[in-house]
């Protein structure tokens, strides 16, 4: 009886995986690729000239600090061989881009890891919606997809496919700004113009950069050294360095000695070779673009000379690298945004300085009793630029939040300890401009929903980099 009860649990979880596996390929077979144009689109190109190659090539695997962070050229140059790109998004996890990259190591190769310092990234996250998103343009890809992963990919057909079918019946996704599959060269560099830093404060404090062991999953260490031991196999090298980190999210809690000590932890526990020094990649905040991990152009070209330093050095090789840094280029500070002082609401909210302007950090006792809250743009001459977490805590009457475009940055929580929270407006014809972290509701009430209000507006956010993740919250409501 129990031999019987056990097949039947085994066919069972056959069946959970096969249909799922089927439906993916009668999608594939029948509708045309929806995710062609967003950022996501650009795994299928880099996976084409990662197969393209078959001379002895430099593999940069990463996320998008790879993606924001290399001039593929300038380093092909430098170091004598052909570069892959092979860096896209935090959000497919590193995982998936070593297992893709198997696809052609070869003897000769140089497999560089360049993960960004981020607990997620250095785990073995594997995110499959975005994942199938990224692989409907080549479903070749999904051989190279571990059978431990199975489980995950088919769990995330259902929203996988019902996305599909909304966006075939409502138009295809082609983003705006920098997170469009245009924005990347034939080399999977990203080349749309960054010429300076956007963030208000220079970096993104929602992502603070603590540069300590804990950071990594010992599961992901042993994952590195089992890739790094497969490499080998097929005759190749593999170096593990560090992406670009913004001087300005580096606590001071990171002082020399914790990094040398972070940089023995990696000596220690990695098989491959770590190359370059901590400290050189902890750079200017001038030279970063919309994240503590994107580059801006001049960014680009450091860090490009830093990783061919290093490959050279590791390799043996004494040449001199002679490659012109610009300067830090400065940050512009936006009028734009500072001439957006609606103080019509202002009295509802209570305010702490950020930014040169403020951010709201509660709500009033006047503000608790309504059931509809408008973020003001200004307070006392300064503009409002940020919602601080649990901004609305003990609003035990609110159903709506109305945040127009003079909001900057929305830290995690902002949404907490209001029950009856319905519907957040998002008044911005698109993403960009618009901070979040990986939290953005945490502690918000179920079914809360972000409110588009134009279609350009709501094809921005669902498609946009850092918003993507919240796309089960986001609903277009036209006014």
């Amino acid at each position: 009886m129990n031999n019987l009860k056990n097949w039947v649990k085994l066919i069972a979880l056959a069946l959970a995986v096969l249909i799922p596996f089927g439906a993916i390929a009668c999608v594939a077979a029948i509708a045309p690729p929806v995710y062609g144009q967003t950022f996501l689109g650009e795994l299928s190109p880099k996976f084409d000239r990662l197969n393209e190659i078959n001379e002895p090539k430099i593999i940069v695997v990463g996320g998008s600090s790879v993606a924001f962070g290399l001039d593929s050229q300038l380093l092909a140059q430098h170091v004598g061989m052909p570069v892959v790109n092979f860096g896209l998004y935090a959000t497919l996890g590193t995982k998936i881009m070593m297992d893709l990259s198997k696809a052609n190591v070869n003897a000769g190769d140089i497999v560089v890891l360049a993960p960004e310092m981020d607990a997620q990234t250095l785990s073995l996250y594997f995110n499959a919606e975005a994942a199938l998103q990224g692989m409907e343009s080549d479903w070749s890809m999904l051989r190279y997809i571990p059978t431990e992963n199975y489980s995950d990919l088919a769990g995330g057909v259902y929203e996988y496919i019902t996305a599909k079918i909304r966006y075939l019946r409502n138009g295809l996704i082609d983003p705006a700004g920098v997170y469009n599959r245009d924005s990347f060269n034939e080399y999977g560099d990203i080349v749309y113009p960054r010429p300076h830093n956007t963030m208000l404060l220079g970096y993104d404090p929602t992502k603070m950069i603590e540069l300590t062991p804990a950071l990594f999953d010992q599961e992901f260490i042993d994952y590195v050294n089992e890739y790094t031991a497969y490499c080998q196999r097929q005759g190749a090298t593999v170096y593990f360095s560090f992406p670009p980190m913004n001087a300005g999210a580096v606590p001071l809690s990171n002082t020399e000695e914790s990094l040398f000590d972070f940089y023995c932890y990696l000596y220690e526990n990695l098989s491959c070779k770590v190359i370059g020094n901590v400290n050189d990649y902890i750079i200017e905040e001038n030279y970063f673009y919309d994240s503590n991990f994107h580059l801006n152009d001049s960014g680009v070209i450091l860090r490009t000379s830093l990783l061919a330093h290093d490959i050279n050095r590791a390799r043996g090789i004494p040449t001199q690298i002679c490659i012109e840094v610009p300067e830090a280029p400065e940050r512009p500070v936006s009028e734009e945004i500072l001439a957006e002082t609606d103080a019509l609401f202002a009295s509802h909210f209570t305010y702490v300085e950020y930014g040169g302007g403020y951010a709201i950090s509660g709500v009033s006792e006047e503000g608790k009793k309504l059931a509809a809250l408008t973020v003001p743009g200004s307070y006392e001459g300064k503009a409002v630029l940020a919602i601080e977490k649990n901004a609305f805590s003990g609003c035990e009457n609110l159903t709506k939040i109305t945040i127009n475009k003079n909001i900057v940055q929305l830290m995690d929580g902002a949404f907490a300890d209001c029950p009856k929270l319905a519907k957040i407006y998002v008044i911005r014809d698109s993403a960009e401009g618009l901070g979040v972290g990986d939290g953005a509701f945490e502690g918000a009430a179920n079914g809360v929903r972000m409110v588009l209000t134009t279609q350009e507006s709501f094809e921005s956010f669902v498609a946009d980099y850092f918003w993507s993740q919240y796309g089960e919250y986001m609903i277009l409501e036209q006014m």
